[in-house]
């Protein structure tokens, strides 16, 4: 029974997320041959100023993010 979680931006409208569970089941049925009935998509609607840059670039900035971290070859010094 495959469930697959999706992390979307409020807005959309109700046709929108149904079109894109509907997509999301027949591509997950067509790939692993899953019965259409056994797959289920849940859709959770984040708000517009709530995104994972914003939290990736607070959580790179705290002292304690940067220790320990190296550089890759040929990138400038920065942290990836």
């Amino acid at each position: 029974m495959p469930v697959i979680q999706c992390d979307i931006r409020k807005g959309r409208t109700e046709e929108q997320k149904q079109a894109l569970a509907r997509e999301i089941r027949r591509v997950v049925h067509e790939t692993i041959e899953a019965p259409i009935e056994y797959i289920y998509v849940l859709i959770r609607e984040t708000p517009a100023h709530i995104t994972s840059r914003r939290e990736r670039r607070y959580r790179s900035t705290s002292p304690r993010a940067s220790e320990g971290r190296k550089s890759a070859p040929g990138t400038g010094g920065g942290a990836l």
